[in-house]
């Protein structure tokens, strides 16, 4: 009989209206939905100071006249650094640019922040190699007898950081480890205009042991800004022979440079 009261006194407060009128507790609020970005470059190799990077891509929802934020890191950094912003087109795209100074390889991604309840977009990371033009001469060789870096004088013109034979009459040979990292070289070939009439030289550039340059000179032969590919090259070789008599020479090779990443 107890058992049975109290069941009943139990059932009848649950039901009552000071039981109904107890305070609950509120589901969560829906996380909003988040932009969509995408994006992609123009390019997927760049050269420092020269090449204009463009990234573009599209937000959803549109968001027109919002900003997006372009962010970047370079080599084996963790850090995201934003670099610039652009606003969203009516149509929901966007474009970005930037202007590598440094050679490396390099991230792109794009940020949409969050508004009107709508949380943070980003897009998936870009990659790009950026190439930086370098003097040759100024790198260390593994082994020479040439004389480097020097000013030689080519057709009356100077040419800095370059590459000389030190004595006529005697093979000059150079190295220099490019470790696959270079993808051009670039530069002019010529006797100086020291050398004596009548002299004759040779110059020749080869990449892995393949012929990349193979010149003969006189006085007033100049090949000018000749460019070569270094596309896999680890090991940059240049040989050069000159006359000693009857007349004297020197083999110049003006102002080389190579197109390189890090």
């Amino acid at each position: 009989m107890n058992r049975i009261a109290t069941w009943s006194a139990a059932a009848a407060l649950a039901l009552s209206p000071l039981a109904l009128a107890q305070p609950t507790t509120a589901a969560p609020a829906r996380i909003a939905n988040a932009y969509t970005v995408t994006a992609k470059v123009n390019t997927d190799t760049a050269i420092a100071k020269e090449t204009i990077v463009k990234v573009t891509g599209r937000v959803t929802p549109k968001a027109a006249g919002e900003k997006v934020i372009l962010q970047q890191r370079v080599g084996t950094k963790k850090k995201w650094t934003a670099t610039g912003d652009a606003k969203v087109k009516s149509n929901g795209t966007y474009k970005l640019t930037d202007k590598p100074s440094t050679p490396g390889s390099r991230e792109y991604r794009v940020l949409k922040p969050a508004s009107k309840g709508i949380a943070k977009g980003l897009s998936k990371a870009v990659q790009v190699e950026v190439y930086r033009w370098e003097k040759l001469a100024n790198r260390q060789p593994v082994a020479t007898n040439f004389n480097a870096p020097v000013g030689v004088n080519i057709g009356t013109e100077y040419f800095g950081s370059s590459l000389a034979t030190a004595t006529s009459g005697v093979p000059s040979t150079l190295e220099y480890t490019l470790g696959r990292k270079c993808t051009e070289m670039r530069a002019t070939y010529a006797l100086t205009d020291e050398s004596v009439t009548g002299a004759i030289g040779t110059v020749r550039v080869t990449g892995d042991g393949a012929v990349l340059v193979d010149h003969a000179l006189a006085v007033g032969t100049i090949v000018s800004d000749e460019t070569s590919d270094l596309t896999g090259v680890f090991r940059l070789k240049v040989d050069a022979t000159t006359t000693a008599a009857p007349a004297a020479a020197t083999v110049a090779i003006g102002t080389p440079e190579v197109l390189c990443t890090r």
